[in-house]
This record gives C-alpha cells, sequence and structure tokens, in this order.
C-alpha cells in the first residue's frame, strides 16, 4: 500500500519526467524542420558536417585537410555549430532556376554566417549571375564565386579549419591578390565586355561589389563603356527575375 506522502513524491517525480520530456522534444522541434532534416549536428565541432544529398558532388572527392560525416541537415554544409553552407553551380542553376530560393529560405535564421558558394562551370553566364547575386543580396547571403572543383574545395576546408575567424576570411579572400583577375574572367563571360572594359571598370570601382552597385551615370563616366555594354551591365546585376 502506498502512503500519501509516497504517492505525492510519485507524481513530482512524473510530472518532472514529463516535463523533462516536452523540453527534450521542444528542443528537438527547434533543431528540426517538417521533413526532419536537422539545422545543427551535435559533431560540427569536430567535423565538417555535409548533407546526404551531396555525397554526388565531385567537390566532396577534393576535400582532404578536414575530416567529414554525412548527415541529414538542411544546410550542404555546417562549417562548424553556426555558419552554413549552401552549394550551387551555374549549370544548375540555369536547369533548374527555381531551386536556390527555395533551399535558402529553409536556413530560416538560425545561423551567424550563411555562405552561398557558386560554381562558375559554363559561359554566358550574364543572365544566371545577376540572378544568382540578386539572391544572395536579398536573402542576406555572402556570395562566393569558384571556377573549379578543387577551389570550391578549398574554400569549405579554409571555413571548416578557421571556422571562428569566418568574417575575417571572407574579407581576405575579397582582398587576395588574384581577385582582379577573377572580376576580369568574370566580366568577361559578359556579353559586349572585352578585357579592356574589365580593366576601366576595376580601376574605377576598384571591387567587384562596387561594379554591381554602380549606376548607369557611374558607367557612362568610364571611358570605353557604350549604351551597349552598359545595358549589359545593368541588365545582368539589377534585372529582377522572382
Amino acid at each position: 500500500m502506498v502512503s500519501d506522502k509516497e504517492d505525492k513524491c510519485m507524481k513530482i517525480n512524473n510530472n518532472d519526467n514529463v516535463n523533462s520530456l516536452e523540453r527534450i522534444n521542444e528542443g528537438n522541434k527547434n533543431n528540426t524542420d517538417e521533413g526532419g532534416e536537422s539545422f545543427f549536428d551535435i559533431n560540427a565541432e569536430q567535423y565538417l558536417i555535409i548533407s546526404l544529398r551531396q555525397k554526388l558532388n565531385p567537390v566532396i572527392k577534393k576535400i582532404k585537410r578536414v575530416r567529414y560525416k554525412f548527415n541529414n541537415i538542411i544546410p550542404d554544409f555546417l562549417l562548424g555549430k553556426n555558419n552554413a553552407c549552401l552549394f550551387i553551380s551555374m549549370k544548375y542553376h540555369r536547369l533548374r532556376s527555381n531551386y536556390l530560393k527555395a533551399r535558402i529560405e529553409t536556413l530560416s535564421n538560425k545561423y551567424n554566417n550563411r555562405i552561398l558558394l557558386c560554381l562558375v562551370d559554363m559561359e554566358n553566364i550574364e543572365n544566371s549571375l545577376g540572378e544568382i547575386n540578386q539572391l544572395s543580396f536579398s536573402f542576406n547571403m555572402t556570395l562566393i564565386l569558384c571556377w573549379s572543383n578543387e577551389e570550391c574545395a578549398r574554400v569549405i576546408e579554409d571555413f571548416r579549419i578557421y571556422e571562428k575567424k569566418i568574417s575575417y576570411i571572407i574579407k581576405k579572400k575579397i582582398s587576395s591578390s588574384n581577385q582582379e583577375e577573377k572580376i576580369h574572367e568574370l566580366l568577361k563571360k559578359i556579353r559586349c565586355i572585352h578585357t579592356t572594359d574589365c580593366i576601366t571598370l576595376t580601376t574605377k570601382f576598384k571591387n567587384f561589389k562596387n561594379i554591381i552597385q554602380a549606376k548607369k551615370e557611374d558607367l557612362i563616366s568610364c571611358s570605353g563603356l557604350g549604351i551597349k555594354k552598359i545595358q549589359a551591365l545593368m541588365a545582368t546585376f539589377n534585372d529582377p527575375f522572382f
């Protein structure tokens, strides 16, 4: 026979267990989406966490400097505890233009840093570049362009190794010595833009961000840029698509 005192103790313990389960369930709910994918991973401090959807991505085979694990996570890569990275190739974006926006929206506001890693793997990129750039700007993503699987892997490795200095790495990469050459390579993929035009643009605007944000009157003041070239630049960086 159970005394009143013992009965009260049992009820208190049962209530505590119920409350604990509710807290655990609430924590699990906050860490997953409706499809059961996780925002975070408890192994993210020791490993690069890669989404299962990226298993066939050829970039993975190029990752050598960090240990990684696959898991059912929402971002494509977890670069430490609170840093998310999505991967897109321009060819894939051209085929499925709605995919990237939907993927970005799944990230919610769960991460300190949100990186969009884009592989430039085709010619005639002005339309795709404009769309991807607008998406990254609209959703507060840091856009990083790479020209090979090896370069993508190096970026991912660097971000994982120096996860607590991601903001510093982003600034360093933007100011790297070969950045001007990459800007030229990118701009030349826009219709009508030639090497001389690239030099003119980088000399006047200093970096890619300023070129993207340049107004029509600023571009008109650049020698050698006619109306067709200015229209091509403006269309690439400013035309809405969604």
